[in-house]
């Protein structure tokens, strides 16, 4: 039985469940057959301009046989050559592109967890930090391939008091992906942190929480906590779990019992807050606030001095808005080249340009990590490359 073959009876089969208990089967046919058909629009048109579709959808009919009307997406480098998008993305059927057919797993699992997910934990620890403390972060690196290992080396180089996984294991966070990808994640020497994401939703998060209780006994099985001193309150939010589902938990959101959650850890906080999240708070290009920053922000009734997310698999450092300083550490693991909608924008202080020189994707830019130390009441930032050199701020 082929891939496509197994993933379709499994499919086939959550379909009908979905039909029987939410009445929406055809809702979720008509929605895979107009981001099949948004998806050869521009692969026909040549277009590099990024098109707000989930990519993870598009194989969705391919998977489902028979419901085709007229042409399959294509599947393989010579049906489609790498396009690199404006936002930096590659269009193409490589491992990790946008058409990698192997995205199906995502989809897949999304099907059959719609109506089961893991339960949600609620209670998040506050941990007691040093007033000198030093984080290594980053963002979507959960492939298990040799980019997200050359990045975890440069982080060992550099041993942290923690380490923080902002989210997303591939495809689909289950039990099995993360098993494999977190073999390697280099632990901090007080501990490590890892966020819930859309991908790990996938699985329902099931996959999710039993890595919690294998790799990350800080967290107690909740998926999100804060750690504080004097001077900081660090929070790690789960973004993900009330996102909305029939998006593929793509925007963002809190729900209400961390959002009580977040309002009583800040209450009467008069130091420094630092966020930490996978979902983002600006648009891309930083030009406006998302919905999820604005619920952020009415729950803490201010805004946070510094916010770092992934999801976007790019490295963007912000100039500050107000108050908030911020920063996108997507670019742990999935290969991604320059984003030219960034070229000139003002808000942007700073992204990723420079080549990686790698053989298996030419178009690709360097990926890599955060380091933030925290000494009294400041804060230091450097982001290293794959290689372990610093790429900002310049030096």
């Amino acid at each position: 039985m082929s891939m496509f073959d197994d993933w379709r009876k499994r499919v086939e089969d959550d379909l009908v469940g979905a039909q029987q208990a939410l009445q929406q089967k055809q809702q979720l046919l008509e929605r895979l057959k107009q981001v099949h058909q948004q998806a050869l629009d521009l692969i026909d048109s040549g277009s590099t301009v990024p098109v707000d579709i989930p990519w993870e959808f598009a194989h969705g009919l391919s998977i489902l046989e028979g419901v085709v009307d007229g042409r399959h997406l294509p599947s393989t480098e010579e049906e489609l050559p790498t396009r690199v998008m404006d936002d930096g993305t590659l269009l193409g059927c490589r491992k990790w592109e946008l058409l990698d057919p192997q995205w199906g797993e995502a989809l897949v699992e999304w099907f059959e967890h719609l109506l089961n997910r893991a339960p949600w934990a609620a209670k998040p620890n506050h941990i007691a930090m040093l007033d000198n403390a030093s984080f290594n972060i980053a963002g979507d690196w959960g492939t298990g391939e040799y980019i997200a290992a050359k990045v975890a080396k440069a982080m060992s180089a550099m041993p942290a008091d923690y380490t923080v996984h902002l989210g997303d294991v591939y495809y689909a966070g289950s039990s099995p992906d993360e098993l494999r990808d977190f073999a390697s994640w280099p632990a901090g020497t007080r501990g490590q942190f890892t966020l819930n994401s859309n991908h790990e939703m996938y699985n329902g998060a099931f996959g999710y929480f039993q890595e919690l209780g294998l790799r990350f006994p800080l967290q107690q099985g909740t998926s999100y906590f804060s750690l504080y001193n004097q001077n900081w309150l660090i929070i790690g939010l789960d973004t993900a779990y009330w996102s909305e589902k029939f998006n593929l938990y793509m925007d963002g959101a809190l729900g209400d019992a961390q959002t009580a959650w977040l309002k009583e850890v800040t209450a009467g906080w008069q130091g420094k807050i630092l966020l930490l999240s996978h979902h983002q708070g600006y648009a891309m290009d930083g030009s406006t606030k998302t919905p999820l920053y604005q619920e952020v922000a009415a729950a803490l009734g201010r805004d946070p001095d510094y916010w770092y997310w992934g999801h976007l698999h790019n490295v963007i450092c912000y100039q500050p808005q107000g108050k908030l300083l911020a920063r996108c550490v997507g670019h742990g693991a999935i290969p991604y080249g320059p984003a030219k909608a960034l070229d000139g924008k003002p808000q942007v202080a700073w992204a990723e340009t420079r080549s990686a020189d790698d053989c298996q994707y030419p178009e690709r830019v360097l990926n890599g990590f955060v380091r933030l130390e925290l000494n009294g009441d400041a804060l230091t930032e450097t982001f290293y490359d794959e290689n372990g050199y610093q790429r900002w701020p310049e030096h």
